[in-house]
């Protein structure tokens, strides 16, 4: 007989509260929310690492070795271990994060294979990916074992102190640190330095997570599949070497609308793409990859007609709008902050445009993720943040893309039937 999600975890989780290994210098006692964090509501991002089974090592003595070196890298992301003061300061006391060490009522194989109806709550805390507000830590970490001798670490960080670019530095820093003690992490965050609120703290953020009757599907793209349609729209769109992310995105985009037309029995709606677009190497000069807080962008398509949603000139609209991102300066200029500071004078406006939305973490080698037990089986994410929105990553070999897609669960229906869309993509059944 099959175990209820809800009895997976076992009732023996030690929960504990890890502070950083050096308190906090006084003078950087206050971390200032720049106007993007404090424009969004928490939004804690959820990752999770999954390993197979562990021989050498007994349980607590994995668990003692990610929370020492967890301790470590706390010291030097120090606003992961605070609180928030108000809207938009974050206090830097030390308090520290919370971690959580559970046991799994079942091999790790079946936690995998079946998501949806077992992540969070197992593998996650309970509705804490993605959610708009927490009393708990800015930062949750979890380490789970499974029946098997497998083991799963997850983090939930909020999106106030970091976006995709800064969850990856914490975890690039957190594995290496755990193999080698020995190791410094150097992060270097930049406040309200870059996008200062233009009229003081804001009230509420303008950014939140909705999920309501949405579904959450993921597709691989393989690098063989992908060399073959980039070539193709290479030559039809008269641009050089397309991105596997340009491509995949494009696709998604059509097959999207495509399935919103379907179920709602209507003619092509004027539809939007926007792409979140990480700012770090085209400031002047780059900034590094440790550089850390939101520093996004956005560029934005537009289709008004359903002739203009083709691969080829989606593909060539992205290009050129990205292309005009790297002649502004990112921060002067910033599309992102437009955008947010347009929805404040006219917070009921009314968008002419279905949008969607894609955020590209292609350069994130999630599965080049070790913390000394070997490399990830799999790493993925749970569902979210809102609906029409698609998270693209590396695959395992790094050459091709998988892609998470949110949508609402009648137009998924549609979308993961849509033959242009499974020409090129393989649906992913299991996390």
């Amino acid at each position: 007989m099959a175990i209820a999600p809800s009895q997976l975890v076992s009732p023996v989780t030690e929960k504990i509260i890890v502070k950083p290994s050096l308190p906090t210098p006084s003078p950087l006692k206050y971390h200032k929310l720049s106007f993007i964090d404090q424009s969004l509501s928490h939004l804690y991002i959820p990752l999770v690492f999954f390993y197979s089974k562990q021989q050498q090592e007994f349980d607590q003595l994995v668990a003692n070795k990610l929370q020492n070196s967890l301790a470590t890298t706390l010291s030097a992301y120090y606003p992961y271990a605070g609180r928030m003061r108000d809207s938009a300061t974050i206090e830097c006391n030390d308090r520290g994060i919370e971690f959580l060490n559970v046991r799994i009522s079942c091999p790790m194989s079946e936690m995998m294979n079946n998501p949806h109806d077992y992540a969070e709550g197992n593998i996650f805390t309970k509705d804490l990916p993605w959610k708009n507000s927490f009393d708990g830590s800015l930062l949750v970490a979890q380490l789970s074992h499974f029946d098997c001798g497998g083991i799963a670490i997850s983090t939930c960080l909020s999106h106030k102190v970091g976006d995709g670019g800064s969850v990856a530095s914490f975890i690039y820093d957190w594995a290496k640190i755990t193999r080698n003690p020995n190791q410094i992490a150097r992060p270097k965050f930049i406040s309200d330095t870059f996008f200062p609120t233009p009229n003081g703290p804001l009230i509420a953020p303008l950014i939140d997570s909705k999920l309501d009757k949405c579904v959450h599907k993921k597709f691989h793209f393989s690098a063989s599949k992908l060399q073959g349609l980039r070539a193709k729209i290479a030559a039809e769109a008269g641009i050089k070497n397309p991105t596997r992310a340009e491509v995949v995105s494009a696709l998604l985009f059509i097959s999207a609308t495509k399935a919103a037309s379907k179920i709602n029995n209507t003619s092509f709606r004027p539809s939007k793409l926007i792409n979140y677009v990480d700012i770090r190497p085209m400031t002047t000069p780059p900034l590094s990859r440790n550089v850390i807080g939101n520093l996004l962008t956005v560029t934005s398509t537009t289709a008004s007609h359903d002739e203009e949603m083709e691969l080829p000139r989606l593909v060539r609209e992205f290009r050129k709008e990205f292309e005009q991102v790297y002649k502004k300066d990112p921060v002067q200029h910033n599309s992102l902050v437009l955008k947010l500071l347009e929805i404040m004078e006219s917070p009921y406006a009314i968008d002419e445009f279905d949008t969607y939305y894609c955020s590209n973490m292609c350069k994130f080698s999630g599965y080049s993720i070790d913390f000394g037990w070997g490399k990830p089986e799999r790493v993925c994410a749970p569902m979210g943040p809102f609906k029409n929105f698609f998270i693209l990553s590396a695959d395992q070999n790094m050459d091709g893309v998988e892609a998470m897609v949110t949508l609402e669960e009648q137009h998924m229906l549609a979308f993961e039937c849509d033959e242009e869309l499974l020409e090129f993509a393989s649906p992913i059944s299991s996390f």
